[in-house]
């Protein structure tokens, strides 16, 4: 055998070797994702978020106090919740605590893990019920809580 022959040799058996134990280190589901493991890294995520998103969060409810006592929000309230919205979005879309809601989420085949955490953080936050729908109805918010395997890692 050339030595060429036998240097492929070892590198395909070596590829071979961390395909099968990468395979056999990635957590089964079912035994991980108890309700327990999801929770302690759900509230770190959540955690994660609540601290960036806080004021945001804490503008969107103030808008929706107003809405809901029949004022119109004036010019600087609406240029304040369309940056809150801004950096909310931002939150979403590349924080580090969504990335972890949304790789939970594919490791423990659950996309409701992270729509009930966000919903939780919206009630924490102070935001009404009606506010909360209307959030949750709204396009944008589906696509940054919806997770599949091209998002997950990101």
């Amino acid at each position: 055998m050339t030595f060429s022959r036998r240097l492929s040799s070892i590198i395909t058996g070596g590829f071979f070797a961390v395909i099968v134990t990468a395979c056999a280190t990635t957590p089964d589901p079912e035994k991980v994702c108890t309700a327990d493991w999801i929770s302690k890294r759900s509230d770190k995520a959540i955690s994660r978020i609540e601290s960036r998103a806080k004021p945001a969060l804490r503008n969107l409810s103030k808008a929706a106090e107003s809405w809901a006592q029949g004022k119109q929000p004036g010019p600087f309230q609406l240029m304040s919740l369309n940056s809150s919205v801004k950096s909310l979005t931002r939150e979403l879309e590349t924080g580090q605590g969504m990335r972890d809601l949304k790789m939970l989420s594919s490791t423990c085949n659950d996309p409701d893990i992270i729509k009930k955490a966000m919903t939780n953080v919206m009630r924490k936050n102070g935001l009404s019920e009606r506010m909360i729908n209307f959030v949750e109805d709204l396009p944008m918010y589906e696509r940054l809580t919806t997770t599949d395997a091209n998002t997950a890692l990101r």
